[in-house]
């Protein structure tokens, strides 16, 4: 049961943390937030009935306890299947097919069925025996799932810089013709040669990232260690991709007659 309490309390950190950082632009998100709900509620029920059967462990209160737990339980696998739902909708939504998004949409669609499939079967848990297998087996279908979790929201932020690079090639494409009668002005020459050179870089730094995760693989795999070496790689991209806006809007803004 102590073991049972140490899985809810960091999932319920894990998923407190998710409904921070993804945008609630998709259809999923309002399942997603509903199911989190129920998770707080069912999990603070829990940690009563837990408390309760602690202190007096009487077969009444075991089955309270246990009850309650797998109404925590479904409550929180449905939580996770909608936040992975968010993930890969947010994928999507770009419309850039890309070989790592391409696989990162296929993995969360397995693990969100996954997940689904977790909420209902839970409700065949009877004894204390019953969830001490339910929570073993989880444990160990999900720690195969923490490399594809994390390709996924590498991926999620690969499709994004790819879809600014489109949309900083259409600006490009937009102010270029507006600068045909000062290109021969040093400083118009210039920029227009950083706008070519921090796009170039930004796609080799696009195409690193993405090569670096999709190698990957779960004998060698840390989270850890990923993100610390993928860091250095995201400050270069947001640094070109600053650079790159600035010099667009100093072209526009001062160059341009409008």
């Amino acid at each position: 049961m102590k073991r049972l309490f140490v899985i809810l309390l960091l999932t319920t950190c894990y998923l407190l943390l998710a409904s921070r950082v993804l945008a609630d632009q998709t259809p999923y998100f309002s399942d997603y937030n509903f199911q989190l709900d129920q998770y707080r509620k069912n999990y603070a029920e829990y940690q009563n009935f837990k408390n309760d059967y602690l202190a007096h462990p009487t077969l009444n209160n075991e089955q309270k306890a246990i009850l309650s737990a797998k109404q925590t339980i479904s409550a929180r696998e449905l939580a996770w299947a909608n936040f992975v739902l968010v993930l890969s909708d947010s994928i999507s939504v770009t419309g850039i097919n890309y070989p790592l998004s391409e696989k990162a949409k296929a993995d969360l669609a397995a693990i969100a069925k996954y997940h689904f499939g977790q909420a209902t079967a839970v409700s065949s848990v009877v004894t204390r025996a019953d969830l001490t297998t339910f929570t073993k087996n989880e444990l160990k279908v999900t720690a195969t799932h923490k490399l594809a979790l994390t390709q996924a929201q590498v991926a999620n932020k690969v499709v994004q810089w790819i879809n600014f690079q489109t949309d900083a090639k259409a600006a490009y494409d937009s102010l270029l013709p507006k600068l045909t009668a000062v290109t021969d002005e040093v400083s118009v020459k210039n920029g227009l040669d950083q706008i070519q050179t921090s796009s170039v870089q930004i796609n080799d730094q696009i195409s690193t990232l993405a090569k670096k995760t999709g190698d990957l693989n779960v004998d060698q795999f840390s989270i850890d260690q990923f993100y610390s070496n993928s860091s250095e790689i995201l400050v270069q991209i947001r640094a070109n991709v600053t650079r790159l806006v600035n010099i667009i809007i100093d072209l526009d803004t001062n160059y341009v007659r409008h």
